[in-house]
């Protein structure tokens, strides 16, 4: 028995929405090449009902075997009678057919909000859509599939964390407004996970819900901000550029030596960072690009300096820091700015990250938890779904072997004990969720919130953390195996 898993930055409700029907699931898991891809699109709009928008989710520039992006005349024929949506597996980016632009009212005038981007098909017409610009298509998809839709596929994702172990969790991109009813959902029934909020504030504007709305079992701290995009896309700001092959030129759609680019200004991003942590929230920007944390950082820096450290609501945090310095590690802890890694990337992109992407060195280094760790910064891991489902023992495997689902090790020299794993995924991350005085370890006082395992992780051969039971958990004293039985019954 160990206290429960914390999950520090995670969606469930973005999870409920992104997933399950009517979304049709493309991932390389399940389609292993591109024209398996297409042969799967075409078989489902050879079943659509006429003008029914499918949404196709999943495709991978990095796993899909002799992967390009889809082109627009591509789309058409696979779909000139329906509007067909098709999403990247990292959830930043969307490709639409003509049809598509008509169902959601897109033309040549279009413009992308803030921090998105647009790219034009032959024909003019907007095709690939980025970041917020993709979001926005992703928001008008969802309201189309329903409130009851949203409201069960929640309770599936909640059931996926708890039989991954974890007792508390993030919702660290709540839409603007959209608190009063993930509280209402999470208090409907008795809760199995407790879930901390930060609302996104890509396109800025006032919070909608007062600091620390809610409870223990669903609380608002926090906002959050995208200053780059994704690894696997190809939008993130780097000092190196991206390698020159196949996988990035057509794959990707990357120019060569591409060096991609921030979200946001920095002018911006000090605006909206000075306006929130004055405002008394924690603040979370998401940034994997090395050049992104410079500018989060010097951001951070000039904000505690004209605050003082000891108004700020803390600790600031930067989420997933993939391509993250020595001396930025060092800096961040200087400034008492705490950084979640996202250690599955290791898992499933390792080799691509290696040989395609970035190469051996950086790859070496990518999420360079480890060394966070071992100069005292308090860390902590995750899986960050809708991306990757949630499962704290890859985590805990990544960080131990930094090992592959293939079996490759990708730098050795990051890797850490077991038990400093746990703490990243128990006190340490419930440190950067401001519940360290309630859970994240087992002590009088805390919630009685345990996860209950089939093995000791501690005592447990290292190339055996994957097959560790999560025999079940329990939330407050109370065993959680009943929300699941009730939950399949």
């Amino acid at each position: 028995m160990l206290p429960g898993f914390v999950e520090a930055h995670s969606h469930p409700m973005m999870s409920a929405l992104a997933w399950g029907d009517p979304v049709v699931d493309i991932r390389a898991v399940h389609e292993p090449t591109f024209s398996a891809v297409i042969a799967k699109m075409r078989r489902r709009v050879a079943k659509a009902k006429p003008e029914e928008i499918i949404w196709f989710l999943g495709l991978d520039p990095q796993l899909h075997e002799g992967m390009e992006e889809p082109s627009r005349d591509l789309l058409d024929d696979i779909a000139p009678n329906n509007p067909i949506v098709v999403q990247t597996i990292n959830f930043h980016g969307v490709f639409i057919n003509s049809k598509a632009l008509t169902a959601f009212g897109i033309d040549a005038n279009y413009n992308p909000p803030l921090g998105g981007k647009v790219f034009a098909a032959a024909d003019g017409l907007p095709w690939k859509f980025a970041e917020t610009a993709a979001w926005q298509l992703c928001n008008r998809f969802y309201s189309i599939c329903g409130e009851e839709r949203k409201k069960r596929s929640f309770e599936d994702w909640v059931r996926k964390f708890v039989r991954a172990g974890y007792t508390t969790t993030s919702e660290i991109m709540v839409e603007p407004g959209a608190a009063p009813m993930l509280y209402a959902l999470v208090k409907s029934r008795p809760n199995p996970l407790r879930i901390v909020g930060y609302e996104a504030k890509h396109l800025g504007g006032e919070v909608t819900v007062a600091r620390n709305f809610g409870d223990d079992d669903f609380r608002m701290i926090g906002t959050k901000l995208h200053a780059d995009g994704s690894v696997l896309l190809g939008n993130v700001w780097t000092t190196s550029p991206y390698l020159n092959n196949k996988m990035t030129i057509k794959g990707m759609g990357l120019p060569e030596n591409s060096t991609g680019h921030s979200n946001i200004s920095e002018a911006k991003l000090y605006d909206l960072v000075g306006k929130y942590v004055g405002e008394g929230w924690q603040m979370s920007v998401h940034a994997h690009g090395d050049r992104t944390i410079d500018m989060v950082l010097d951001v951070y820096e000039r904000v505690i300096n004209e605050v003082g450290a000891e108004n700020v609501s803390g600790p600031l945090r930067i989420e997933h820091c993939g391509i993250m310095r020595e001396d930025q590690i060092d800096r961040a802890i200087r400034l008492n700015v705490a950084c979640s890694y996202f250690l599955p990337y290791i898992h499933h992109w390792g080799e691509a990250l290696r040989d395609y992407l970035l190469g051996e060195e950086r790859a070496a280094h990518f999420v360079p938890s480890g060394s966070a760790s071992r100069k005292g910064m308090r860390v902590s891991y995750h899986c960050d779904s809708p991306m990757t489902w949630p499962d704290a023992l890859v985590c805990l495997d990544v960080a131990v072997n930094r090992r592959t689902m293939r079996g490759a090790v990708l730098g050795p020299d990051q890797r850490v004990s077991m038990e400093e794993a746990l703490k990243a995924i128990t006190i340490d991350a419930a440190y950067q969720l401001q519940m360290e005085d309630k859970v994240g370890s087992v002590a009088v006082g805390k919630f009685a919130d345990f996860v209950i395992l089939g093995r000791d992780p501690v005592l447990c051969e290292a190339d055996q953390i994957l097959q560790i039971p999560i025999v079940g958990t329990v939330l407050g004293g109370a065993d959680t195996g009943d929300f699941l039985r009730a939950s399949s019954n």
